[in-house]
């Protein structure tokens, strides 16, 4: 893409692991963290030349900057997001495995040892 000139809008969303295992049984377990990288300046190492913009996103204000940009070149947005953060059918999804993978005797019903879906209070 950056040897082409393309100019799409790349979105990388890094929530710090592997969140569809952490439903399984592995909620806080460091097994599923990945190593923290500087994924908004993969357009530099791509393509040293290249002119892309790259964004780290945390805020709501963070987002509305980076699509803000100009569209002239590659846009990289990292969106950071909660290791926790998991659409609902994700979070079902991983607690349904693990309760065919382990049965109701499993370790996934330890306390807190689970994603659970987010309340309507938060």
């Amino acid at each position: 893409m950056l040897r082409h000139g393309y100019k799409p809008v790349i979105f990388l969303i890094n929530n710090g692991g592997y969140t569809i295992e952490r439903g399984y049984l592995g909620k806080t377990s460091p097994y599923n963290d990945i190593a923290c990288w500087a994924y908004a300046d993969l357009p530099k190492v791509l393509g040293p030349d290249a002119t892309a913009r790259s964004f780290v996103v945390r805020t709501v204000a963070d987002l509305d900057n980076a699509l803000a940009a100009p569209n002239d070149r590659l846009i990289l947005i990292e969106s950071v997001m909660d290791p926790l953060d998991a659409p609902a059918a994700v979070i079902h999804s991983s607690n349904n495995g693990a309760q065919l993978d382990y049965g109701p005797r499993g370790p996934q019903h330890r306390d807190n040892a689970q994603l659970r879906p987010a309340t309507q209070d938060g």
